[in-house]
């Protein structure tokens, strides 16, 4: 089919495109939709393939040969189309639908790709649109739109998304313009600000709507919210409106200005009547929509345009009322990628339910009202908290600390009064509260008073604890894989129920000294400075010990010629590939494998369950070794380590001179130092505890391969519990296409660039960090976490670093740590006081500044900047 009328139920993606399929979906499904007809991606395709496919050879040939020059290919490519002529057939079809229209009514030809206005891509003005064309003009301007599909900007929207260039096809639509159009705009089901999706954004100007896409007008703004059956209008800003475009007499449009730049466009009638439109369009699809709308002299609201709000983030899987609220997991762990299904189930029955049915003695037993996943991201529900008076406190002040962008957020919907207070502290609480006291505060007095003995009798029942779960995944690992799954389960939920009465307060009593020393030093103008260096170096922390240790097999192959070129001289996805075949030189060989059996079970985003270790995928460890060979004189990390303690030591006398109380002084920060470093600890026991599961888990996967029952080994971390035993017992029949689903659903999430920090029922969304603009456009602030001064230029993550660069993410891990030794400063878009990479780096005594949102889009790789870890400012030079 060449053409079909715009109503036809034969529509479909793939033969109108996206924007004809959805005004086909609205024209049957009672919206008031502009008549008109389509042009097939058939008669597309016709088009480019006729005279044996000359025209799509050349396309083909175009792009190849001009890789990095879309402009020009454009360009040749366009002029290709117009060389073009219509076969008979579609000539004579075109000439019919025509025929069925009012002639003195001129069309709108829009382009209409079939990977536009899609479910997870909108694709929004990428592609051409001609107004007011009347009928005699209908045909050169199809071409026109067809040869949108290679304009610039469409062919790199393509390849961002990874779409086929030459499988792309084009259709046209072919659409009565509204006769006489008095106003036209924009209306957002949902809120594409806030993400809310009980607020509707509407935008609306006089005459057509070209006015507003190209932004030569200012329109009027409307934000409607929509609660409990009420619609009303919450903000109304009335734009200036100084140019409108009309049709012209004779076909196309015209530029004047505006009669009544200061009049409301629309009544606050006509502002309810739009959004009760969008209301029906939004219930047609199930899901927000961005709507063109029009508005003729009757007064009549049509529809030219809709298509799904793709930037909006998933609400949780809860009722929108009573409000609930939600923080990110993710972004306290400064993992932005999405979390695999095997490592959602690991934190949300396993480490955080365990938490959470130790902090309630198991009254609170339904850990998937506390942890949702959303996005493919795990978001720990604080509605409770947040409505009981103390928990509210204790809340907001520690967000403070561990991320200021999501305290504000909260802040934001305490002030709203969305959150009411429901409770103070009732008699469980007082009970459980009075409970852990006396369960925590006599160890962290024993803890204050011999913390050596302390902290070596809390190693002693680690490694117990570690013992027994090796003991216990072994003789599941005998009865099969059903048995292991279980235990990982049970091993991670009874961890903090047996751990943390232990460790808490161990950590306690050396982070408890360091508020102490902020308060005594509030007063003094280089107090807080003071405080933050005495953690310069902090013994006893296991990321520190790991990074010393990764240094010394980096000195190992330092004194070997031979490792030490091969290293310098062979990329790290080659060095990785040679260490799994045991191919590396033998030295080398030997030093990586001494540090992976202390550490292989670590890697990138390793809280989650289902990401690889450095053991499996050791190619971001080869990174950070190649920068660590390069590494000599009082760059090196141990000299660095060293350099710390002696800095630390200075502070801590300087600190005891001007409080005039050196020996408290001297008490406080020695408790801190020697127990502060501890609180790295739980989350590696786990890391241990998940290393020694997945590596049985992996074996037992194979198994499966073998048999034909799953692809690959590591597929079994996109199953849950429940599934991995349904294949085992052969019952799970559609195993591959779960896993292929899952797969791409993990894969679409993963190009989101920004995560909300805080999110709420009703859609809410707070993705902003702390990052202010100050003095220019060259200057912004975030939060000083780590005091210093430098300027480098900055490097990324996954790229080998060069020593002095400034480490530029969205945040960090403990994987990433081996990195600081290397890096002249850090830069994250997420953080706050207490977060990994602001302690690390106030360890390390590197300059830092966190929270500052989007600053991985605002910085690029080889620019040099300034960055003041002091004041909290970032100032790019060139």
């Amino acid at each position: 089919m060449l053409t079909l009328p715009l109503n036809s139920a034969e529509s479909n993606l793939s033969l109108t495109g996206g924007k004809g399929h959805n005004l086909s979906i609205l024209s049957r499904g009672g919206i008031s939709v502009p008549g008109g007809f389509v042009v097939t991606t058939s008669a597309y395709h016709e088009f480019v393939n006729q005279n044996n496919k000359k025209l799509l050879t050349k396309i083909e040939a175009t792009l190849t040969s001009h890789v990095d020059e879309l402009d020009e290919a454009s360009a040749i490519i366009q002029a290709e189309f117009r060389k073009q002529k219509f076969s008979t057939k579609l000539r004579n079809e075109i000439a019919e639908r025509l025929s069925e229209l009012d002639p003195q009514v001129n069309l709108a030809i829009r382009s209409s790709a079939t990977c536009e206005d899609m479910p997870d891509a909108s694709f929004a003005g990428q592609h051409d649109t001609y107004l007011n064309i009347p009928h005699s003009q209908v045909e050169e301007n199809i071409v026109e739109c067809f040869a949108s599909l290679f304009t610039p900007r469409a062919i790199s929207y393509r390849k961002r998304n990874n779409l086929s260039e030459v499988d792309a096809g084009m259709a046209v639509v072919c659409q009565c313009m509204a006769s006489n159009q008095t106003a036209s705009g924009v209306l957002f089901t949902a809120n594409p600000l806030t993400g809310r999706r009980n607020e509707s954004a509407l935008e609306a100007i006089p005459g057509l709507g070209e006015a507003l896409v190209s932004g030569i007008t200012e329109p009027d703004r409307y934000v409607v919210s929509r609660k409990n059956g009420e619609m009303t209008i919450k903000d109304k800003r009335i734009g200036a409106k100084s140019k409108t475009i009309l049709a012209a007499d004779g076909g196309g449009v015209k530029e004047e200005t505006s009669l009544a730049a200061s009049c409301e466009v629309l009544t606050d009638e006509e502002v309810k009547s739009i959004i009760d439109l969008g209301q029906n369009v939004q219930d047609l699809y199930g899901k927000p929509q961005d709507i063109e709308w029009t508005k003729s002299a009757d007064g009549k609201f049509s529809v030219v345009q809709s298509r799904p709000i793709t930037t909006l983030f998933p609400i949780p899987n809860v009722s929108m009322h009573p409000l609930q609220v939600f923080f990110s997991f993710n972004s306290v762990q400064g993992i932005i990628e999405p979390i695999y299904p095997a490592g959602q189930e690991a934190m949300r029955r396993g480490v955080l339910g365990g938490l959470l049915r130790w902090i309630t003695w198991g009254r609170h037993g339904k850990t998937g009202e506390f942890i949702q996943t959303v996005g493919e991201r795990l978001y720990i529900n604080i509605t409770n908290v947040l409505q009981n008076t103390l928990g509210r406190k204790i809340l907001t002040t520690a967000m403070t600390g561990i991320d200021p962008a999501s305290a504000m957020a909260i802040e934001e919907l305490i002030e709203e009064d969305e959150l009411e207070i429901s409770s103070g502290v009732g008699p469980f609480f007082l009970i459980r509260l009075v409970s852990l006291y006396s369960l925590i505060m006599p160890r962290i007095i024993m803890s204050v008073l011999f913390p050596t003995w302390m902290r070596d009798r809390l190693y002693r029942r680690i490694e117990k604890v570690v013992e027994s779960v090796e003991e216990k995944v072994s003789n599941a690992n005998a009865s099969g894989l059903s048995a292991l799954v279980d235990v990982q389960i049970d091993v991670l939920q009874s961890y903090f129920r047996t751990m943390l009465p232990h460790i808490l307060p161990r950590i306690g009593a050396g982070l408890a000294p360091l508020a102490i020393l902020g308060k005594l030093s509030a007063h003094l103008p280089n107090g807080k400075n003071l405080v933050l260096t005495i953690t310069r170096a902090l013994p006893h922390n296991i990321t520190t010990e790991m990074d010393l240790k990764l240094w010394s097999a980096a000195k190992v192959i330092q004194r070997n010629n031979k490792s030490l070129h091969h290293f310098k001289s062979t990329d790290a996805d080659r060095l990785a590939l040679e260490y799994l075949h045991g191919e590396l030189p033998d030295v080398a060989q030997d030093a990586v494998s001494l540090f992976m059996s202390e550490y292989g079970m670590r890697g990138l985003y390793e809280i989650d369950f289902g990401r690889p270790r450095w053991r499996e995928d050791p190619a971001p460890l080869m990174n950070t070794l190649k920068s660590y060979v390069e590494i000599n004189g009082d760059h090196a990390p141990d000299k660095v380590f060293a350099n710390g303690e002696k800095v630390a030591d200075a502070a801590i006398t300087e600190l005891g001179k001007q409080l005039n109380k050196p020996r408290l002084v001297s008490f406080l920060a020695n408790r801190a130092r020697q127990l502060a470093g501890l609180r790295e600890l739980p989350k590696f026991t786990v890391i241990r505890m998940m290393g020694i599961i997945r590596a049985k888990m992996l074996i037992e996967g194979e198994k499966l391969v073998s048999i034909g029952a799953l692809e690959d080994a590591k597929d079994l971390f996109y199953l849950e519990t429940v599934e991995i035993k349904a294949l085992v017992n052969d019952e799970l029949a559609d195993c591959k296409r779960i896993i292929i689903e899952r797969k791409a659903a993990m894969a679409q999430e993963s190009k989101r660039t920004r995560l909300p920090r805080v999110i709420a029922s009703d859609g809410f969304a707070y993705f902003g960090g702390t990052a202010k603009i100050v003095e220019g456009a060259n200057v912004f602030s975030g939060e000083p976490v780590s005091p210093g001064y430098t300027r480098v230029a900055f490097e990324s993550f996954m790229t080998q670093m060069t020593q002095g660069e400034i480490l530029c993410c969205h945040g960090t891990d403990p994987s990433w740590t081996p990195l600081f030794l290397s890096s002249g400063a850090l830069v994250m878009e997420v953080g706050g006081l207490m977060t990994h990479g602001s302690v690390v780096a106030r360890e390390y005594g590197i300059p830092a500044v966190v929270g500052l949102e989007k600053v991985t889009e605002r910085l690029t790789t080889g620019q040099l900047v300034r960055v003041d870890g002091s004041s909290g400012t970032i100032e790019v030079l060139e």
